[in-house]
């Protein structure tokens, strides 16, 4: 008996038919039909597969005998009772770290962790969110900390350096301008009606009052919060009903012409009296501005 007519007995022994042996080997059954008519053969791992799966002996198959061996169930081995285990010991392998200042490994004792965090938009606020940790030796810890002190320190430096040139320099430049400006308005408008000293020192005072608002402002006080308050009121107008005419087009836009004016003149009307009264108020409070940012070295400026 051929190799191929084995596998055929076998087969229908169990009642299977090609199909059935070739998705139990995962091949196809046109690769069982030509194992049966002997037109190949399959490989040896196959072959144990067979083995197994009919339970017979390899020899069996390759043999040219008749007789069908049984293949001899492997007897289990014999295990001896096992006492009760009354302590289980788990050995965990300590984590090493690397120091990310240094780059050498770390000591469970000299061991410092610092949690990250990061910044994420989502729309238009933004969030605080973990970003990992950090190992660093205790040591170089301290040392990064105390980097990034003086590295904030010398920023609020410098900013505060940026703070006192821009207002000084802005102060003085908007105070001039405007005790120019105001000296040759009134020169020429009141020359006869006021006394050239009277008006020297008048616009003297509205240079100074113009150059303290400037630098309130600019150095943070609340009078810059004054002047925004001030200069953003606004007016609101009603909305227009008018007919789909000519004439109800025509009277549209000239009250929407109307609003327009009467909303830039209120515009004007608003920023000159944020400005008159940011500058009597920056007048006022100047001197204890400048002594409160001289005592701070301007670390509270913009």
């Amino acid at each position: 008996m051929t190799l191929g007519q084995k596998i055929k007995k076998l087969r229908t022994d169990k009642g299977l038919t090609q199909k059935d042996l070739a998705d139990q080997l995962h091949v196809t059954f046109q690769t069982v039909s030509k194992w049966e008519s002997d037109t190949n053969e399959p490989d040896i791992a196959t072959l144990k597969e067979l083995s197994k799966f009919f339970n017979c002996s390899l020899d069996y198959l390759l043999s040219d005998s008749d007789e069908e061996k049984k293949e001899e169930p492997i007897p289990e081995p014999v295990v001896a009772p096992v006492e009760q285990v009354t302590k289980t010991i788990i050995i965990h392998q300590k984590e090493l770290h690397v120091c990310r200042r240094c780059g050498k490994d770390i000591p469970e004792d000299e061991l410092a962790v610092e949690h990250l965090t990061k910044s994420e938009r989502h729309g238009k606020t933004h969030h605080t969110v973990p970003a990992g940790d950090a190992y660093y030796h205790k040591e170089c810890l301290e040392i990064i900390q105390k980097e990034r002190e003086a590295e904030t320190a010398r920023i609020k430096t410098a900013n505060a350096k940026r703070s006192k040139r821009l207002s000084f320099g802005w102060g003085i430049a908007g105070g001039v301008t405007a005790f120019v400006i105001s000296l040759v308005v009134m020169l020429i408008a009141g020359k006869n009606a006021i006394h050239p000293v009277v008006a020297v020192l008048l616009n003297l005072l509205i240079g100074y009052l113009i150059f303290s608002m400037i630098y309130c402002i600019i150095t943070g006080s609340y009078i810059s919060d004054v002047f925004l308050n001030c200069a953003s009121v606004s007016i609101r107008f009603p909305g227009l009903i008018f007919s789909w005419d000519i004439e109800g087009f025509i009277w549209a836009i000239s009250m929407k012409i109307l609003f327009a004016t009467l909303g830039f003149l209120f515009g004007l009307f608003t920023l000159a009296f944020a400005i008159v009264a940011s500058a009597a108020l920056g007048g006022v409070s100047f001197p204890f501005v400048l002594i409160h940012n001289i005592h701070t070295n301007y670390v509270d400026a913009f």
